[in-house]
């Protein structure tokens, strides 16, 4: 069975708002964070998006042609879910819309062969799934600052318990934390 990892970028306070990363993202910068992130892009075999992150990088990251920072080819290239229930074209590469019956969809992808499936930002997707018990994982770079406002990551209880699996400091204050459910 397939795994799928949500790795989110927050601050201290659990804001995840890639409105205001100039304040508590971008600061921390540092060549270990980037080859964090590269890393866990390279080891996913799909990526799940939500419509508003889907939106937000389709743009960007399609333009780009020479693999910039990385990543540009992979994540221009990996196979994509987009969960939609108002968008009918996802013109970025390899894009299925998943937009009827989300949480039993994924759960069938789960299911079919392949390697991990990485969710970066799309909040709500994220909430949705850990209520559902469908993360595998629940990866989280956090930056050493308290935004104080903003979109945060975690929006509902889940009655789930989690289980530290790796934990490590990067430069710049920056601490990587992956959780496992216990089950």
């Amino acid at each position: 069975m397939r795994q799928i990892i949500a790795s989110e970028w927050v601050s201290l306070d659990g804001v995840f708002d890639s409105t205001n990363f100039g304040t508590w993202f971008n600061p921390y910068h540092s060549d270990s964070r980037a080859a964090y992130i590269q890393q866990t892009i390279d080891n996913c075999d799909a990526m799940l998006y939500g419509r508003n992150t889907y939106q937000m990088l389709y743009p960007y990251w399609s333009s780009l042609k020479n693999n910039e920072m990385g990543v540009a080819d992979k994540l221009n290239n990996v196979k994509k879910y987009m969960v939609s229930g108002s968008i009918t074209d996802a013109p970025w590469g390899d894009t299925t819309i998943i937009s009827k019956d989300v949480i039993d969809a994924i759960a069938e992808i789960k299911q079919q062969p392949g390697g991990n499936i990485l969710i970066q930002g799309s909040g709500q997707l994220v909430n949705a799934l850990l209520e559902a018990g469908l993360i595998d994982e629940l990866k989280l770079l956090i930056q050493p600052h308290i935004a104080g406002y903003g979109e945060r990551l975690l929006q509902k209880p889940v009655a789930e318990g989690f289980q530290l699996k790796q934990a490590e400091q990067l430069e710049k204050g920056v601490i990587v934390l992956s959780y496992v459910p216990v089950k």
